[in-house]
């Protein structure tokens, strides 16, 4: 089948959202499918004062050569909106998915005759004005969320039940390397994010107070991003870190802790779970996909920092509690495999097939 996914403008450093779009096109490619990637471009490289000719040039050799942070299958076809007749040539593509608030309409407008899917991966609450997020699941495309709890926002303005397409991992990259009771237990995995909702300062706050507790406890930190403070010399940061390096991070800790305020679902969590790292996060909504409090993780209130380092605590004073959630949580991570997710798609790419 032909396919088309619709992106905002491409970017050049490691998105989620993105990375999940760029893995479903290279397995679908793989399986046979004619697939394509539409970039919105028409705003990119606005910042630069350059004659329009020059920036379109650019944009759409930028398109050809990135993104260099993710090897995505030479089959897959890349364009950018502001190439000359492109609504001409996206008439080829059969399905069209939009994959965020400020796809849909332009999704609309580019395959007025294909049919429509809205890959939904959070609430971009944090963006957009709900009445203008909850307008998008209500226009007729078939809505495919990525958690049960967005599934509960999207059906109340959907004409149709949503489809829910679970975020997986890689359970075959994503796994124990080194052995979860012989980890150093004062060691601790943590993401650094800039945006306000994924709450990188409660994580750092609490961070800092365990330091007080543990003087040899030792952070490693990886983010897309150079933090804006000094970062101590106790705290290895790794910058635009690589699967492989995120993967032997989270081996390498013992616990690995997530503050996130808001998110559609939170893959470093998961994908920490799947290497043995014991998780300690704030329960907001996309954790709980994944993670059961007390179970195969200890969930804290959002934005309560003593919580975090209580539970953080529980799990350095206690190695059999920390054992224990992060075995559960291996073998809960490897639920979530690509095999599965990509079972679900297809069951879904054959309806339309048939429709």
């Amino acid at each position: 089948m032909k396919i088309c996914f619709v992106l905002p403008q491409m970017l050049k450093k490691p998105i989620g959202g993105y990375k999940m779009v760029y893995e479903y096109a290279n397995r679908l490619s793989a399986e046979g499918h004619d697939i394509g990637i539409l970039y919105l471009n028409d705003n990119a490289l606005s910042r630069f004062k350059m004659p329009s000719s020059i920036r379109k040039t650019a944009i759409e050799i930028f398109t050809i050569v990135e993104p260099k942070w993710f090897v995505l299958d030479k089959k897959v076809k890349k364009y950018s909106s502001t190439k000359t007749g492109i609504k001409k040539i996206m008439q080829r593509y059969e399905l069209a998915i939009a994959t965020g608030v400020d796809t849909v309409e332009k999704t609309l407008q580019f395959f007025p005759s294909a049919k429509k899917a809205y890959f939904i991966q959070g609430y971009e609450k944090w963006v957009y004005p709900e009445n203008e997020i909850n307008k998008t699941f209500s226009l007729g495309l078939d809505n495919i969320v990525i958690a049960g709890w967005l599934k509960d926002i999207v059906d109340q303005h959907a004409q149709k039940p949503s489809l829910v397409l679970k975020n997986p991992i890689d359970t075959h990259v994503y796994k124990v390397i080194k052995q979860i009771d012989k980890r150093n237990s004062h060691t601790i995995g943590v993401l650094y994010h800039e945006a306000e909702h994924k709450g990188f300062k409660y994580a750092y706050e609490a961070i800092l107070q365990l330091k007080k507790i543990y003087p040899d406890l030792k952070v490693k930190m990886f983010g897309t991003s150079k933090p804006s403070f000094e970062i101590p010399q106790w705290i290895d940061f790794t910058l635009n870190a690589s699967q492989e390096q995120t993967v032997e991070i989270y081996n390498n800790v013992a616990v690995f802790l997530c503050a996130t305020v808001c998110e559609g679902y939170g893959l470093t969590g998961l994908e920490a779970m799947a290497c043995g790292a014991a998780l300690v996060s704030t329960e907001y909504d996309g954790v709980k996909e994944y993670a059961i409090n007390e179970k195969n993780a200890l969930l804290s209130p959002v934005a309560d920092v003593n919580s975090l380092v209580n539970n953080v605590i529980r799990l350095i004073d206690n190695s059999g509690l920390r054992n224990r959630i992060a075995t559960n949580g291996e073998q809960c991570a490897k639920s979530f495999s690509w095999g599965n997710a990509m079972d679900i798609l297809n069951d879904y790419i054959r309806r339309v097939e048939r429709d």
